[in-house]
């Protein structure tokens, strides 16, 4: 290249620089708004509100026959759970109620109970619940009970489970949720990654810029969360945002508590970070790189315990709070968010700032210049005309940084993928509940997008052993720094997506409480054969298929068929089981109420014609 076509390039460029961005910037801008996109389109398939808490155990159980009204009803659950005066209502079968009012906690945490009135004469009553499990999800039903008699069939399916709830609400509650992991990852990851790897990024304003949205996209997740979590419990509309009772509810609550602690922690955050741009907070070291100064040090202690309470806030809203060893699981899922914020929000540094500095008309933050450099050093400066070598100070800055971002990426890949694997163990239980329930299923699509992830950055750690191991090698030029760049943009492309998963998942019953595999027997009744599906295996409503085949394996019509259901252990039935044949041989019972957990006994009578009929027998467990 001869120097006045040298020239020509570099008006042009100059040109490009006052004038329009470059492409860098734009494509920068592009990630971004793909980002964003992805995340709205994940987050628009959110699933309505599901919950941790079962119901175990009643009295009077679901079913029950009594003599006399019982005084009062108490419901048990497999977790502890949040109650209301309104959270258990007792109604009568003109929809009138008969209870007392005032619904609290029972003796237990698990329990809550509910007062009837005095005097309740003969008939069903249907009691509807809906309490807040103790990872913050909303969870309800209902069931029946007769006095003087058994309950009619089908009085509490007619009611709502009390579980549902509005889904602009949901959404709008999973988009600031996903809004307050973006934040973290953003503000967490910047933070480490500006303090304690790149120094002197933090006189320059594209980092801080960075971090300065990570606090706010944090802020607003919080407000969002706080705001949002009182209509979704209650079931109401996005209205209630607008009520202080259900904000005053939540803040009354673990949740709120949390989430204002939360908040109290980044307003603490703001003189701290403003202090990152102060040049005492570094000093020039030996290797011609600036380091943390003994100021900065002590700021970064100051910090990591504000980080750490903002992810310890974060993992004890969710599943890691209900089960069992709960302190392990919030022990875990706290090393889990840490890891995911210093590698996502460390991508969104590197590919965003770092890689994109020319290093060109700033200071060069190792001590060649005096000046504060608060300009513009933003994404999209060309390093140089492409193909040649990256300025010197940038490659100084590269040769310091890189290889310990490097390190850094590659331990918290680690710590992810291991407390990883342990609450992939803990929520799902067992492996058909990987591909058998939603929450496995999300977690399976987390899963891939999570192993393009790493095998990204496996190529980038490649491209820096290559270019910085064992020391730095032949000068770097732009165009390979462009490819590294690009790598490491499509990385924080497909965090963007898994933080939107993530957020869907933390609204999701886990698979091990969700998975209810279809119960199939094969038994015989006299000369008949008979096959028995019931699906799902769940409290709740079931569907259950009756199969009758006579000696040579033909379909045996039948004259009459009917069912019932018990539950010895707990002195629940006989519960009615309506069966209806469909086609010969083949009766169907939909929508059976089976209010509780444990093995339950399921009892046929099939008659065939005028005297003779059989009856079969078969256990079976519902979870």
């Amino acid at each position: 290249m001869t120097g006045s076509e040298r020239r020509g390039l570099e008006r042009g460029a100059g040109r490009r620089r006052a004038g329009e961005p470059s492409r860098r910037h734009v494509g920068a801008r592009r990630v971004l708004a793909v980002c964003a996109l992805a995340a709205v389109a994940v987050l628009g398939m959110a699933l309505p509100a599901s919950a941790h808490a079962v119901l175990t155990g009643s009295d009077p159980v679901g079913g029950a026959a009594l003599d006399t009204a019982p005084a009062r009803v108490t419901l048990t659950f497999s977790e502890s759970v949040s109650v209301k005066s309104d959270s258990i209502r007792i109604l009568d079968t003109a929809g009138a109620r008969a209870d007392e009012g005032g619904a609290h906690a029972g003796a237990a945490a698990s329990q809550a109970t509910v007062a009837l009135r005095a005097g309740l004469g003969r008939g069903t009553y249907v009691v509807s619940w809906r309490v807040v499990s103790a990872d913050s999800h909303p969870v309800g039903g209902a069931f029946a009970f007769g006095v003087g008699g058994p309950p009619d069939a089908g009085a509490a399916a007619a009611l709502p489970s009390g579980g549902g709830g509005s889904r602009v609400v949901g959404v709008a509650l999973g988009t600031a949720r996903f809004i307050a992991f973006a934040g973290a990852a953003l503000l967490i990851g910047a933070t480490f990654f500006v303090a304690v790897l790149w120094p002197a990024g933090g006189r320059r304003s594209a980092p801080v810029r960075l971090i300065a949205a990570g606090w706010l996209l944090s802020l607003v997740g919080a407000v969002g969360m706080l705001l949002f979590q009182g209509p979704y419990t209650a079931g109401s509309g996005i209205s209630g945002i607008f009520r202080g009772d259900p904000l005053a509810t939540t803040l009354d609550g673990r949740y709120g508590q949390l989430l204002a602690i939360r908040v109290l922690a980044l307003l603490l955050a703001v003189p701290l970070l403003r202090r990152l741009r102060d040049p005492e907070m570094i000093e020039p070291g030996d290797d011609g790189v600036r380091h943390p100064s003994g100021a900065g040090r002590r700021g970064l202690v100051e910090l990591a315990g504000l980080g750490l309470t903002l992810v310890v806030t974060m993992a004890m809203i969710g599943h890691a709070s209900a089960g069992e060893t709960v302190w392990l699981a919030t022990a875990s899922v706290t090393l889990h968010t840490a890891a995911m914020a210093i590698w996502l929000g460390g991508l969104c540094v590197l590919g965003l700032t770092l890689l994109g500095w020319s290093g060109q008309g700033a200071g060069d933050g190792h001590g060649s210049s005096t000046g504060n450099d608060t300009g513009d050093d933003g994404v999209g400066r060309d390093a140089s005309l492409e193909g040649e070598p990256v300025p010197p100070a940038h490659a100084v800055e590269l040769a310091h940084v890189l290889p310990r971002w490097s390190r850094t990426a590659t331990i918290a890949i680690a710590v992810i993928v291991l407390t990883g694997a342990f609450q992939t163990w803990r929520e799902i239980g067992e492996f058909g509940a990987l591909f058998d329930t939603t929450y496995g299923r999300l977690l399976l699509y987390k899963l891939w997008f999570v192993l393009g992830a790493l095998g990204l950055g496996f190529l980038a750690r490649r491209w820096v052993l290559r270019h910085y191991h064992p020391e730095p090698g032949p000068q770097v030029t732009s165009i390979a720094l462009t490819g590294l760049r690009r790598g490491v943009l499509f990385e924080v492309l497909i965090g963007a997506v898994v933080l939107a998963v993530t957020a869907i998942l933390v609204n999701t019953i886990p698979g091990r409480d969700s998975y209810a595999p279809p119960f199939a027997r094969t038994t015989v009744a006299g000369p008949l054969t008979v096959d028995i599906n019931v699906s799902p295996t769940r409290t709740g409503a079931q569907t259950m298929h009756v199969y009758t085949y006579d000696p040579q394996g033909r379909p045996q019509r039948l004259v009459e068929a009917s069912g019932e259901l018990s539950l010895p252990s707990a002195g629940v039935g006989p519960l009615q089981v309506p069966l209806v044949e469909v086609a010969d041989g083949h009766a169907v019972a939909e929508g059976v109420g089976v209010p509780l957990p444990g093995q339950w006994q399921l009892r046929f009578t099939l008659r065939i014609n005028d005297f003779d009929q059989y009856v079969t027998t078969v256990f079976y467990d519902v979870r």
